[in-house]
C-alpha cells in the first residue's frame, strides 16, 4: 500500500508560483529579441503567434504561443528581465528540492531543458511516464517515495494533427538538440523503416544507457509504421491508448535548473492509464516490477484525487470504461491490482452511468473496430488546435 503524506500548503503555493513563472519565462525568452504578438483565427477560435523582426531581408516564421486565454495574454504583456527572473526561479527550485520534492536525474533534466528551449512543449509535446508523475507530487500536495518517481529515460508524445496544425517546429532538429546535451546521442533507425527515427539513445557498447522515445497515438487499425510529427522534426512510435492519456494536457514544471516548463497529462488520466498499462506488462520479472510501480503510482493518485478532485477522477474513469470492451477489460484488470479500498473508488460502470457519459454507441463501435484491426474503419480526425477537442468525437 502506498503511504500518503500530504505536503504543507506553503510548498504547493511555492510550486504553483514557480510553474507560472517558468511558463511566463518560456514565452519571455522567445520574445526577448523584440517582435510582435498577433492572433490567428482557426475555425472560430483564436491562437497567438509571435513574429520576430525581419533580418537581412528575411522574415522568420511565426512561432506558435498557444490558444487565446487570459493567462497567455498576461504572459505576453509581462516584460521583466529574463536574467533576473531565472535567478529567482533557480532559488525557488532549490527551496523545493530542499523540501525533498522529487526532481529528475541530471541527464533527464538537461534533456527536458534543451527540448523546452527548442520549443517542444510550447508546441504541445507532452512528457509521459514517471517524469510526469514527478510533477504531480507538489502540484497535488503529496510526497511519494523516490523509487516511485524514479525513471531511466524520457518519453515524449504528441498528437500528429496538432503537430501539423501549429505550423511551427523546434529549432534546430531534435538530434542536434540532444547532442548539445550529450554528444553521444545517436538516432536509432526504426526497425520498420530504417529511414525513420523514433528513438534517440546513448549507448555503452551494445547496451543502451539512456533513451529518448518519441510517441504518437495509434488510432485505427494496428500498424508498425512511424507517425510523422513535423513540429518535432521527426517521427513517433504509434501506441494504443495514448490519445486518452494526452487529451487536454496541462502545464507543469520540472524541478531542474530554473524550473523547466513542460506539458504533462492531466493526473486523473495518468492514474487511469497506469491501470491499463499495468495489466499489459509482460509476465516476466521486469514486467512484474514495472507493473507494481504502475499500480503504486495509480494508487497514490487515486487516493489524492478522490479527496481533492473526485469529479475529475470519476469522469476520467467513466470515460475510459465507456470507450469499448478492449479498453474496459484492460482497465478492470488493472483495477484488480489495487488495494480493496482504492478499488471501491473506481466502481464498475453500469448502464445508467454509461448513459451519462458523452461517448456515443457509434464511438464505442469504432473503438472495437480499431482494436480488432478492421481495414474499413477510419478514425475521425481531431480539430487540431482546439483545447476542448475530444479525439474520439466526430
Amino acid at each position: 500500500m502506498a503511504v500518503l503524506e500530504r505536503l504543507p500548503v506553503s510548498i504547493q503555493t511555492l510550486h504553483a508560483e514557480l510553474a507560472d513563472r517558468a511558463w511566463t519565462g518560456n514565452f519571455q525568452e522567445l520574445m526577448d529579441s523584440n517582435g510582435t504578438a498577433h492572433v490567428k483565427t482557426v475555425k472560430g477560435r483564436k491562437y497567438w503567434y509571435w513574429q520576430s523582426p525581419t533580418r537581412n531581408g528575411v522574415r522568420p516564421p511565426a512561432r506558435y504561443l498557444g490558444p487565446d486565454t487570459p493567462v497567455l495574454r498576461r504572459r505576453i504583456q509581462k516584460s521583466k528581465g529574463v536574467a533576473d527572473a531565472r535567478k529567482e526561479r533557480v532559488n525557488m527550485v532549490r527551496s523545493l528540492r530542499a523540501g525533498k520534492i522529487p526532481g529528475p536525474d541530471a541527464l533527464s533534466g538537461n534533456v527536458l531543458a534543451a527540448m523546452a528551449e527548442a520549443g517542444a512543449f510550447r508546441l504541445r509535446a507532452v512528457v509521459v511516464g514517471s517524469l510526469a508523475f514527478q510533477c504531480y507530487a507538489p502540484m497535488l500536495g503529496f510526497r511519494a517515495s523516490a523509487a516511485m518517481a524514479r525513471t531511466g529515460d524520457v518519453d515524449i508524445g504528441q498528437f500528429p494533427a496538432i503537430s501539423i496544425a501549429v505550423e511551427d517546429r523546434i529549432e534546430p532538429d531534435l538530434l542536434t538538440v540532444l547532442r548539445a546535451v550529450d554528444p553521444r546521442f545517436e538516432a536509432v533507425p526504426s526497425p520498420f523503416d530504417p529511414r525513420s527515427t523514433m528513438r534517440y539513445a546513448i549507448r555503452d557498447g551494445s547496451q543502451e544507457r539512456f533513451a529518448v522515445d518519441i510517441l504518437a497515438p495509434l488510432r485505427g487499425p494496428p500498424r508498425d509504421q512511424p507517425v510523422h510529427l513535423p513540429a518535432l522534426g521527426g517521427d513517433g512510435q504509434p501506441l494504443r491508448f495514448l490519445d486518452f492519456l494526452m487529451y487536454q494536457e496541462i502545464e507543469a514544471v520540472v524541478l531542474h535548473g530554473p524550473g523547466i516548463p513542460v506539458k504533462v497529462p492531466a493526473p486523473e488520466r495518468f492514474a487511469v492509464h497506469k491501470l491499463l498499462v499495468s495489466s499489459r506488462r509482460r509476465p516476466n520479472a521486469v514486467g512484474r516490477e514495472k507493473a507494481r510501480k504502475d499500480l503504486a503510482q495509480a494508487e497514490i493518485l487515486c487516493r489524492v484525487l478522490i479527496r481533492d478532485r473526485p469529479d475529475d477522477l470519476a469522469d476520467a474513469w467513466k470515460e475510459f470504461l465507456a470507450r469499448g470492451p478492449a479498453w474496459r477489460n484492460a482497465a478492470i484488470r488493472g483495477r484488480a491490482g489495487l488495494p480493496p479500498d482504492v478499488q471501491e473508488l473506481l466502481p464498475m460502470l453500469d448502464s445508467s452511468d454509461r448513459a451519462g457519459v458523452d461517448v456515443s454507441q457509434t464511438m464505442e463501435s469504432t473503438t472495437e473496430a480499431s482494436e480488432s484491426g478492421s481495414s474499413d474503419w477510419q478514425p475521425p480526425e481531431p480539430s487540431p488546435l482546439d483545447d476542448l477537442h475530444d479525439p474520439f468525437r466526430k
